[in-house]
């Protein structure tokens, strides 16, 4: 044998041993069927909880209901992301794959976090009353009479100098 066929056969050699190594690493049929089933049954249950959430703002829900339907959010999607962590090896799960379901959950514990603050915190002041108008804040009456504590006139058409009609 000359030097170009041991290199063929070692460069064989290697191939085919990277080969049956990257066979080695794969899961099982079994074990690839119950991480399929394992997923897809916590994918659905993150789901749920996202569109039972969705309902709640197409229905403008107060701020308790929202953040009740947002811990249940997130508590699932985090039992998600932890089994995904977990088994990556054992199911093949992709980085960016893990990478991007982090991202969006971190996302959704802020939301969480700031709507929960919301609805722990004080009731929504009441309104204020009804305005009086600029009567009202000038201290004066709404009726339409003189002012308080002024003389006489006619009303609407008193001036700082008297009535003008009388003028």
């Amino acid at each position: 044998m000359n030097g170009r066929h041991v290199l063929i056969l070692v460069l064989a050699m290697l191939a085919f041993a990277g080969a049956r190594h990257v066979s080695a690493q794969q899961p099982d049929p079994f074990e690839r069927a119950k991480c399929q089933d394992d997923f897809t049954s916590m994918r659905g249950e993150v789901e749920k909880y996202g569109k039972a959430l969705q309902d709640a703002g197409k229905r403008k829900a107060q701020a308790p209901e929202v953040c009740g339907r947002l811990k249940n959010y997130v508590s699932a999607e985090s039992r998600m992301i932890k089994y995904m962590k977990d088994r990556q090896q054992a199911c093949s799960f992709p980085d960016e794959l893990i990478k991007r379901a982090q991202e969006g959950h971190t996302k959704a514990v802020e939301m969480r976090t700031k709507v929960c603050q919301v609805a722990a915190g004080p009731p929504a002041a009441a309104p204020p009353p009804p305005s009086q108008g600029l009567s009202g804040a000038l201290g004066g009456s709404n009726v339409g009479g003189p002012p308080a504590g002024t003389a006489g006139g006619s009303g609407v058409f008193d001036t700082l100098t008297g009535n003008v009609l009388r003028q």
